[in-house]
């Protein structure tokens, strides 16, 4: 069964899609998106594996896209 989005992991999703750096990766609104496999969190660069951010999953892009199809 398909799960809804409460409106603060809808906001989450946006503020991963557009200020990924705003958010504490112990948010538990990240967390709930994360398991729902909308969100990762993912290394920066390789050569600097201490600093994450979350990212968004090809199914959290299909989510926001849905929201703007334009």
């Amino acid at each position: 069964m398909k799960k809804f989005l409460t409106p603060h992991e809808l906001a989450t999703l946006l503020l991963v899609l557009l200020a990924p750096t705003q958010i504490s990766l112990t948010d538990p609104d990240l967390n709930a998106l994360q398991q729902d496999s909308l969100v990762e969190i993912t290394s920066v660069a390789p050569d600097a594996p201490d600093v994450l951010l979350p990212r968004l999953t090809a199914q959290g892009e299909a989510i926001l896209k849905k929201l703007n199809p334009a």
